[in-house]
């Protein structure tokens, strides 16, 4: 734990005298031991996503505390509010009268079976992330290094797009799943199919020869035909986009091979500024390029990928089900919306 680390504490209730209980819960965590409340978000109505149908709608807040607590001993305390306060935790995502969710906790990242931070699916929630921006803008993903600001753009950018591909190109099962869903994924949301394959056309003259100076180059290549600029007047409206592939993807695969050598004519310094050239072009470009709302990554790695630092928000499914990846991806795009 950092000192004077920061953390985020999202709230909800669907059940009882809502309003009431979120007071009383922000009166027990004021009152409790090594937990300094800072502030609390007004409270916003919301609907229920992802669980069972007929649920009342939600009130959502969040509240800025600043523990003396490790992340596992504050989770344990929001545990013992809940309970106190009615708290049954018999269906997942279903009626209850509260919820306390560690949405931050500064910088930190755990995935352990006893705790997750940051929350998994905090970068597709509106409901959590509205109250999180009115009280801490400025607070940092540690795994996207963006801002609860700049995760709440993304969900208000149209046309919105989600992304699905293996986190391993040479995992051929991966592979394969990954198209699935994709293809399943274009059904359920009626979404606009945008495929890898449809962006590459004809290789232009004069395409690097080694591996890693060509992938870039197909990257930037890529990038090109997918403006965001031309997307912004695609009349898609609310509608999705799905994309078979995550360029950003692409990108960090390139980085991580082996740099070519500079031919005995080129001399050093120009082998080198090629190579800075190739790296730099392929990032503007992708910069530029309609960036993926969030990442479905498929795969051994995707975990590893995800927590390791990615720039786009990624879900990791917790199924390797075709069915239940899509119904997960499915409820994620539409809690941006929600």
């Amino acid at each position: 734990m950092s000192e004077g680390s920061l953390a985020i504490i999202g709230m909800g209730s669907n059940q009882g005298d809502r309003e009431a209980i979120l007071d009383e819960a922000v009166e027990i965590l004021r009152a409790t031991p090594h937990v300094h409340v800072w502030t609390v978000s007004r409270y916003y109505e919301t609907t229920p996503v992802g669980g069972p149908p007929g649920q009342a709608p939600f009130l959502n807040a969040a509240l800025l505390t600043e523990p003396v607590l490790d992340p596992l001993s504050l989770l344990e305390r929001l545990h013992e509010v809940e309970a106190r306060l009615g708290r049954v935790r018999d269906e997942r995502w279903g009626a209850r009268t509260l919820d306390l969710d560690l949405l931050l906790y500064g910088q930190e990242v755990r995935r352990t079976p006893q705790i997750t931070v940051p929350h998994p699916r905090l970068p597709f929630r509106r409901f959590a992330l509205v109250p999180a921006v009115e009280i801490a803008p400025w607070s940092l993903d540690p795994l996207t290094n963006m801002t609860v600001n700049e995760l709440l753009a993304s969900l208000d950018r149209r046309p919105s797009l989600i992304a699905v591909a293996a986190a391993n190109p040479d995992d051929a099962g991966a592979v394969e799943l990954a198209s699935e869903v994709h293809s399943r994924i274009v059904q359920a949301l009626g979404a606009e199919s945008l495929r890898r394959d449809a962006l590459k056309g004809d290789p232009p003259s004069g395409f690097p020869a080694h591996p890693r100076d060509r992938l870039f180059a197909e990257v930037r290549a890529a990038a090109h035909r997918m403006p965001e600029s031309k997307w912004r007047q695609s009349g898609l409206g609310d509608r999705w986009l799905a994309a078979d592939f995550a360029l950003d993807l692409e990108l960090r695969r390139a980085a991580s091979m082996e740099a070519s050598e500079p031919a005995v004519d080129e001399g050093r310094w120009k082998g080198v500024w090629n190579l800075f050239t190739y790296e730099r072009a392929a990032a503007a470009a992708v910069d530029r390029a309609l960036t993926p709302t969030f990442v479905v990554l498929i795969g051994r790695e995707a975990a590893a990928i995800r927590d390791g630092g990615f720039p786009r928000p990624v879900l990791v499914p917790e199924s390797s089900d075709p069915a239940a990846i899509v119904a997960e991806a499915v409820v994620a795009c539409h809690a941006t919306r929600a």
